[in-house]
């Protein structure tokens, strides 16, 4: 999995995952089970999913399309993010 995306210590970059990641207990599940495979580094890391959804809610996007899905953390950060009957 990308474990950072961010030019942060280690200290400042627990916090901010601490503090400031939005995360449901499916993302973090689905986000372990995926750091068990071999290909893990292909998974975005969590701010990255969480910033993919503000892009999304931001643009006020009804339908998403991903080209390309690993074990699809990055499609349900932005799902979890469309609005209803999205």
């Amino acid at each position: 999995m990308s474990h950072r995306t961010l030019n942060l210590t280690d200290d400042l970059y627990q916090y901010l995952l601490d503090h400031s990641l939005r995360d449901t207990p499916i993302l973090r599940r689905l986000r372990a089970e995926t750091a068990e495979l071999a290909e893990a580094q292909m998974q975005i890391s969590p701010e990255q999913g969480q910033f993919m959804a503000l892009l999304v809610e931001l643009m006020g996007a009804r339908r998403i399309v991903e080209v390309g899905t690993f074990t699809g953390y990055s499609a349900l950060c932005m799902a979890s993010a469309l609005p209803p009957g999205g």
